[in-house]
């Protein structure tokens, strides 16, 4: 009888162990089971830093950013003006006035120190476009003095050539035509006045018509009645005044002067024995 107790005494026992041993191992999977739902069931954000981290470590094996971050650079500390100072004040082993003095003179080395930094990009751009307008003007211009010129020139090339035309010995009869009809103009002009006016204009067309045709003529015409008509004045202003005025007389042309005679030859005397 006591072994058979023993044995379902030791068969309890096993049982239990067993069963103890089971219940340890569920509840450890229960916990490892909750643990992972809680990981999958958090915070994204945390998850995908905590997966590029794990990536970064596994792919750099440093701490490297993936992606690179840049800082401002900080600007170096410019020095200021120190005080004045007595001489005793100074320190001694620090030197603010030669460290500013050095400063100064660093600045001032730098030319574009005082240009403007809207200055600096916009200075290029002004002196090309200046340059262009500049250029296009002067080009402008000589176009345009080029084309005064041409034209000026026509104008005179025509204007000698129509003066050719009408003192051409050839065209006799059409240089006749126009004084006649140039004073034919001037007569009807002053028609409708008295007769001193029909005599100016009637003179005024003949004179403009004939200077374009006949030219010397009608110089030569001018002076002889403008000579005759001073005359007549002088003379019937010395009849009512009782003087004895008159005109000097009519110097010739230089044209209208005789040739000077050709230079005699220079004869040698003798010579005397």
């Amino acid at each position: 009888m006591q072994p058979d107790l023993l044995q379902v005494h030791q068969y309890v026992k096993t049982k239990k162990d067993s069963q103890i041993e089971n219940s340890i191992q569920n509840h450890k999977r229960q916990q490892q089971n909750n643990s992972i739902n809680e990981i999958l069931s958090g915070d994204l954000y945390i998850i995908g830093k905590i997966w590029i981290g794990a990536l970064q470590k596994a792919l750099t094996g440093a701490n490297v950013d993936l992606v690179p971050i840049v800082h401002a650079a900080k600007l170096p500390e410019v020095p200021q003006r120190p005080p004045k100072m007595k001489y005793s004040d100074l320190p001694i082993y620090e030197t603010p006035h030669y460290e500013y003095k050095e400063y100064i003179d660093e600045r001032d080395k730098c030319p574009e120190r005082n240009d403007k930094l809207l200055q600096q990009y916009l200075l290029p751009y002004v002196k090309y476009y200046r340059r262009i307008a500049k250029e296009n003007f002067c080009s402008m211009i000589c176009i345009t003095k080029q084309t005064c010129s041409n034209t000026c020139s026509a104008i005179s090339n025509a204007k000698n050539d129509f003066k050719t035309t009408m003192r051409d010995p050839n065209n006799l009869t059409k240089r006749q035509a126009v004084v006649g009809l140039g004073t034919l103009t001037g007569y009807l002009i002053g028609g409708s006045g008295g007769l001193p006016r029909r005599i100016f204009f009637t003179s005024a067309g003949f004179l403009a018509t004939g200077a374009l045709c006949y030219p010397k003529e009608t110089d030569e015409i001018f002076r002889n009645v403008a000579a005759i008509v001073g005359k007549t004045a002088i003379s019937l202003y010395n009849f009512a005044c009782l003087k004895n005025s008159g005109l000097r007389e009519r110097i010739a042309c230089t044209d209208d002067l005789p040739l000077p005679p050709p230079q005699r030859k220079t004869i040698q005397c003798p010579p005397k024995n």
